[in-house]
Protein backbone atom coordinates (compact mmCIF):
# COMPACT_ATOMS: atom_id res chain seq x y z
CA UNK A 1 0.00 0.00 0.00
CA UNK A 2 1.62 3.46 -1.11
CA UNK A 3 0.75 6.41 1.51
CA UNK A 4 1.64 10.12 0.45
CA UNK A 5 2.98 12.15 2.78
CA UNK A 6 2.67 15.55 2.98
CA UNK A 7 6.23 16.52 2.28
CA UNK A 8 6.27 14.38 -0.80
CA UNK A 9 8.45 15.51 -4.04
CA UNK A 10 7.30 15.09 -7.67
CA UNK A 11 10.17 13.53 -8.71
CA UNK A 12 9.89 10.55 -5.90
CA UNK A 13 9.47 7.27 -7.94
CA UNK A 14 4.97 6.22 -7.08
CA UNK A 15 6.07 2.43 -6.57
CA UNK A 16 8.58 3.74 -3.26
CA UNK A 17 6.31 3.34 -0.60
CA UNK A 18 6.07 6.73 1.54
CA UNK A 19 4.70 6.87 5.32
CA UNK A 20 1.72 8.31 6.21
CA UNK A 21 2.27 11.46 8.16
CA UNK A 22 -0.94 13.62 9.85
CA UNK A 23 1.68 16.36 11.32
CA UNK A 24 4.44 17.64 9.21
CA UNK A 25 6.08 19.35 12.03
CA UNK A 26 8.73 18.31 14.48
CA UNK A 27 7.78 15.69 16.88
CA UNK A 28 6.58 16.98 20.31
CA UNK A 29 5.66 15.44 23.82
CA UNK A 30 2.04 15.47 24.40
CA UNK A 31 1.13 15.32 28.00
CA UNK A 32 0.03 12.18 29.47
CA UNK A 33 -3.77 13.42 29.77
CA UNK A 34 -4.36 13.84 26.29
CA UNK A 35 -2.60 10.39 26.15
CA UNK A 36 -4.67 8.70 28.10
CA UNK A 37 -7.59 8.18 25.24
CA UNK A 38 -5.29 5.78 22.83
CA UNK A 39 -3.99 4.26 26.12
CA UNK A 40 -7.54 3.04 27.59
CA UNK A 41 -7.85 1.99 23.53
CA UNK A 42 -5.13 -0.66 23.64
CA UNK A 43 -6.17 -1.83 26.81
CA UNK A 44 -9.58 -2.80 25.37
CA UNK A 45 -8.03 -5.65 22.78
CA UNK A 46 -9.10 -8.98 23.68
CA UNK A 47 -8.24 -12.16 22.30
CA UNK A 48 -9.68 -15.63 23.06
CA UNK A 49 -7.32 -18.34 23.21
CA UNK A 50 -7.45 -21.85 23.61
CA UNK A 51 -7.84 -23.30 26.99
CA UNK A 52 -4.46 -25.20 26.97
CA UNK A 53 -2.95 -22.76 24.60
CA UNK A 54 1.42 -22.84 25.02
CA UNK A 55 0.39 -25.85 27.37
CA UNK A 56 2.58 -28.75 26.38
CA UNK A 57 0.65 -31.15 24.46
CA UNK A 58 0.23 -34.57 25.85
CA UNK A 59 0.20 -38.03 24.30
CA UNK A 60 -3.77 -38.15 24.10
CA UNK A 61 -4.14 -35.28 22.29
CA UNK A 62 -1.76 -36.16 19.69
CA UNK A 63 -3.19 -39.08 19.44
CA UNK A 64 -6.43 -37.27 18.91
CA UNK A 65 -5.35 -35.30 16.41
CA UNK A 66 -4.10 -38.41 14.26
CA UNK A 67 -6.62 -40.47 14.82
CA UNK A 68 -9.04 -38.09 13.25
CA UNK A 69 -11.06 -38.48 10.34
CA UNK A 70 -11.31 -36.22 7.40
CA UNK A 71 -14.59 -35.61 7.97
CA UNK A 72 -14.20 -33.85 10.92
CA UNK A 73 -12.38 -30.04 11.29
CA UNK A 74 -9.57 -28.90 12.65
CA UNK A 75 -11.99 -26.13 14.35
CA UNK A 76 -14.04 -29.34 16.31
CA UNK A 77 -10.68 -31.51 17.25
CA UNK A 78 -9.59 -28.21 18.84
CA UNK A 79 -12.65 -27.83 20.90
CA UNK A 80 -12.24 -31.16 21.65
CA UNK A 81 -9.02 -31.09 23.12
CA UNK A 82 -8.67 -27.62 23.75
CA UNK A 83 -6.29 -26.74 21.28
CA UNK A 84 -6.58 -23.52 18.42
CA UNK A 85 -7.15 -24.93 15.20
CA UNK A 86 -3.78 -23.53 13.97
CA UNK A 87 -2.41 -25.93 16.33
CA UNK A 88 -4.14 -28.88 15.63
CA UNK A 89 -3.48 -28.31 11.78
CA UNK A 90 0.06 -28.17 12.76
CA UNK A 91 0.75 -31.53 14.13
CA UNK A 92 -1.96 -32.56 11.24
CA UNK A 93 0.59 -31.40 8.68
CA UNK A 94 3.59 -32.96 11.02
CA UNK A 95 1.88 -36.56 10.79
CA UNK A 96 1.19 -36.24 6.98
CA UNK A 97 4.69 -34.99 6.38
CA UNK A 98 5.63 -38.43 8.27
CA UNK A 99 3.61 -40.35 6.86
CA UNK A 100 4.40 -39.20 3.30
CA UNK A 101 8.12 -39.19 3.84
CA UNK A 102 8.26 -35.43 2.74
CA UNK A 103 9.81 -32.27 3.89
CA UNK A 104 12.55 -33.90 5.64
CA UNK A 105 10.23 -34.72 8.17
CA UNK A 106 12.22 -37.62 9.32
CA UNK A 107 15.26 -35.71 9.10
CA UNK A 108 13.67 -33.49 11.64
CA UNK A 109 12.82 -36.01 13.87
CA UNK A 110 16.46 -37.52 14.28
CA UNK A 111 17.58 -34.15 14.96
CA UNK A 112 15.59 -33.72 17.65
CA UNK A 113 16.41 -37.29 18.76
CA UNK A 114 20.26 -36.28 18.78
CA UNK A 115 20.04 -32.96 20.60
CA UNK A 116 17.07 -32.05 21.62
CA UNK A 117 18.12 -28.70 23.07
CA UNK A 118 19.75 -27.73 20.03
CA UNK A 119 17.03 -28.97 17.53
CA UNK A 120 13.95 -28.05 19.79
CA UNK A 121 12.19 -26.58 16.88
CA UNK A 122 11.41 -30.00 16.07
CA UNK A 123 9.59 -31.34 19.07
CA UNK A 124 6.08 -31.44 17.33
CA UNK A 125 7.72 -33.62 14.90
CA UNK A 126 9.11 -36.13 17.32
CA UNK A 127 5.94 -36.41 19.60
CA UNK A 128 3.80 -36.75 16.13
CA UNK A 129 6.45 -39.89 15.04
CA UNK A 130 6.20 -41.24 18.94
CA UNK A 131 2.24 -41.49 18.82
CA UNK A 132 2.62 -42.59 15.05
CA UNK A 133 5.19 -45.20 16.14
CA UNK A 134 2.94 -46.50 19.22
CA UNK A 135 -0.20 -46.82 17.78
CA UNK A 136 1.03 -48.87 14.77
CA UNK A 137 0.34 -46.38 11.86
CA UNK A 138 4.31 -46.22 10.56
CA UNK A 139 4.26 -50.33 10.68
CA UNK A 140 1.44 -50.29 8.06
CA UNK A 141 2.03 -50.57 4.25
CA UNK A 142 2.90 -47.59 2.46
CA UNK A 143 0.04 -47.60 0.18
CA UNK A 144 -2.29 -47.27 3.91
CA UNK A 145 -0.12 -44.98 5.15
CA UNK A 146 -0.99 -42.44 2.23
CA UNK A 147 -4.31 -43.73 3.14
CA UNK A 148 -4.39 -41.96 6.57
CA UNK A 149 -2.33 -38.79 5.67
CA UNK A 150 -5.44 -36.72 4.86
CA UNK A 151 -6.02 -33.55 6.11
CA UNK A 152 -8.71 -32.12 7.86
CA UNK A 153 -11.64 -30.05 6.81
CA UNK A 154 -11.16 -26.42 6.71
CA UNK A 155 -13.44 -23.41 5.60
CA UNK A 156 -11.26 -22.94 2.76
CA UNK A 157 -8.10 -23.81 0.97
CA UNK A 158 -5.78 -21.02 1.73
CA UNK A 159 -7.19 -21.16 6.10
CA UNK A 160 -4.29 -21.61 8.32
CA UNK A 161 -6.39 -21.50 11.37
CA UNK A 162 -4.20 -19.30 14.15
CA UNK A 163 -6.96 -16.33 13.20
CA UNK A 164 -4.21 -13.98 12.43
CA UNK A 165 -6.87 -12.70 9.31
CA UNK A 166 -9.49 -12.30 11.51
CA UNK A 167 -7.31 -10.70 13.89
CA UNK A 168 -5.86 -8.25 11.69
CA UNK A 169 -8.76 -7.55 9.99
CA UNK A 170 -10.79 -6.22 13.01
CA UNK A 171 -7.83 -4.27 13.64
CA UNK A 172 -7.74 -2.76 10.15
CA UNK A 173 -11.22 -1.99 10.49
CA UNK A 174 -10.36 0.12 13.89
CA UNK A 175 -7.66 1.35 12.78
CA UNK A 176 -9.97 2.80 9.64
CA UNK A 177 -12.20 3.86 12.12
CA UNK A 178 -10.08 6.11 14.16
CA UNK A 179 -8.69 7.20 10.77
CA UNK A 180 -12.02 8.45 9.48
CA UNK A 181 -12.82 10.35 13.13
CA UNK A 182 -9.16 12.02 12.96
CA UNK A 183 -10.39 13.03 9.05
CA UNK A 184 -13.89 14.25 10.83
CA UNK A 185 -12.05 16.21 13.34
CA UNK A 186 -9.37 17.74 11.14
CA UNK A 187 -12.21 18.81 8.56
CA UNK A 188 -9.59 17.52 5.98
CA UNK A 189 -9.19 14.47 3.76
CA UNK A 190 -6.51 12.17 5.06
CA UNK A 191 -4.46 10.03 2.29
CA UNK A 192 -4.59 6.04 3.08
Amino acid sequence: MTTLSNNSSADEPQSRTRRLQFNPNELEIIPAGERAFWERMAEEVQLEVADRFRKKWTRIETVTVITATPDQTYLEIGHQIGRSPGAVRYRRQAMIHLLRDEHDAHERVQAYLTDSKKNHKYADYAQVYEALKGIGYLDKPVSEQFALALPLGQPSASWRGDGTSAALGRQRKQRDDIFALIERLAGSSVPT
